[in-house]
């Protein structure tokens, strides 16, 4: 069977990477001059199964509702006037409210807790066949907490994916620095109070996978079409037959899989969306990150983690070389653009925590920012769509890298008519 994947990031290379081992054969459509070009791009490093909460809880409105008002709020609403004329943004912004209580929270959670720790495990299982080499290290991660509020958060958060059967141990600061020593001056200040440790969560490069994966399979016949978009389905009943690419070619395609990343529900009005039909209910979500070169190599963190205070991630890559820092959900964006003023907190979490360790005004120094495609839930939307052979894999915005190649294996099992390996009743719908 002839598969046509639409997307070249995460999701788009391990989809085509599954559907490859299961004999098909793939051409993968990708507009962009070459892989992980968006989302995937500088992705935050982090395999964070332990991290796999739902975005709707209890309370989020209020969350929501400082994002009108404050700049430095952990979600804000940009372009506020803009939205209250958008349907879409409203629609979605009230799914995501309607799940924000006890019952679909628990749900939810543990629905998404454990396709994360699968979706671990199919990664690691993936980069041990395939023999990639992107930094990945499952060693665990560490989050920092700088203040008694969140210390009691980490311990709270900390009971709840116990009984999910995730371990995540509140540890005291001297703990903290003895498993990351790049940790013991900010301990000593004070700046670090306490942590907690994910011992079996991990990190890696994300966009050299996704490099990485692309090339090892264009060494094995696997198609890659960059450099152009899908244009339009052509279509005979209930199924494709042809897909049509704005350079004039014409696939032929026994199945066609999506994974448009935020960009599927802004083709609204485009002859190709037209043609997709219903899409998921996915809204662009954009988040900030920094990857800055490391001044002092004896003084780098090993480990990544999150400060739990600014929300702000770090992950060591190329060796540690670099350090990418990541923070950021921003709802209503329409674009990818970023100014100065958007990377004022990633300078200041790092340099409480390792002053003097990042070289912030070198040339090397790569600004980026996404748009992350974030369904209502915060689960993913894999299954069919409004053809017998269109299907989606997308939704990932939130613990992406964690859940690609678990996502991978369940669109292979729906499409070759085999029950998923794991169950994904709870997972968005169309």
């Amino acid at each position: 069977m002839h598969v046509v994947v639409l997307g070249a990031g995460l999701m788009g290379v391990t989809s085509a990477h599954a559907l490859w081992r299961d004999g098909h054969e793939v051409t993968v459509v990708e507009r962009a001059p070459r892989p992980a070009s968006a989302t995937s791009h500088a992705n935050a490093g982090l395999i964070a199964a332990s991290r796999a909460l739902p975005w709707p809880a209890p309370g989020v409105w209020r969350t929501l509702a400082r994002g009108l008002v404050e700049r430095d709020a952990p979600w804000r609403i940009e372009r506020a006037f803009d939205n209250v004329f958008d349907p879409a943004f409203w629609r979605w912004g009230a799914q995501l409210l309607s799940l924000s209580n006890v019952a679909d929270h628990d749900r939810l959670a543990r629905a998404k807790l454990a396709f994360a720790a699968y979706g671990h495990r199919a990664l690691r299982d993936l980069i041990s066949e395939t023999g990639i080499a992107c930094g990945y290290r499952a060693e665990g991660l560490v989050h920092v907490c700088r203040s008694a509020k969140t210390l009691a958060a980490a311990e709270a958060r900390s009971a709840y994916v116990a009984r999910h059967g995730v371990r995540l141990a509140v540890i005291t600061a001297r703990q903290a620095a003895q498993i990351e020593p790049a940790l013991a001056p900010a301990v000593a200040k004070g700046t670090v109070i306490a942590a907690s440790y994910a011992p079996e969560d991990g990190q890696g490069d994300a966009r050299r996978f996704t490099e990485a994966l692309a090339q090892w399979l264009a060494d094995r016949e696997v198609i890659f079409r960059y450099g152009t978009a899908a244009r339009d389905l052509r279509s005979r009943g209930a199924r494709i037959t042809h897909v049509e690419l704005d350079d004039g070619t014409a696939l032929t395609c026994d199945a066609v899989v999506a994974t448009l990343g935020p960009y599927v529900g802004r083709t609204f009005g485009s002859t190709l969306a037209q043609a997709l039909g219903e899409t998921p209910p996915i809204h662009p979500v954009k988040g900030f990150s920094m990857t800055v070169p490391v001044r002092d190599p004896a003084r780098v963190p090993r480990l990544g983690g999150i400060c739990e205070d600014t929300l702000v991630a770090w992950c060591p890559i190329e060796d540690g070389r670099f350090i990418r820092l990541t923070t950021g959900a921003i709802f209503g964006a329409r674009d990818a653009s970023w100014s100065d003023r958007d990377f004022e907190a990633h300078r200041r979490a790092a340099e409480s925590l390792w002053p003097g360790l990042l070289e912030w005004d070198s040339p090397a120094v790569e600004r980026w920012a996404c748009l992350r495609p974030m369904t209502p839930s915060s689960l993913p939307y894999i299954g069919q769509g409004s053809f017998e052979n269109l299907w989606w894999n997308a939704g990932q915005g939130h613990i992406g890298w964690t859940m690609c190649a678990g996502s991978a294996n369940v669109l292979a099992d729906l499409i070759g008519g085999r029950m998923p390996r794991v169950p994904i009743d709870d997972f968005e719908r169309l």
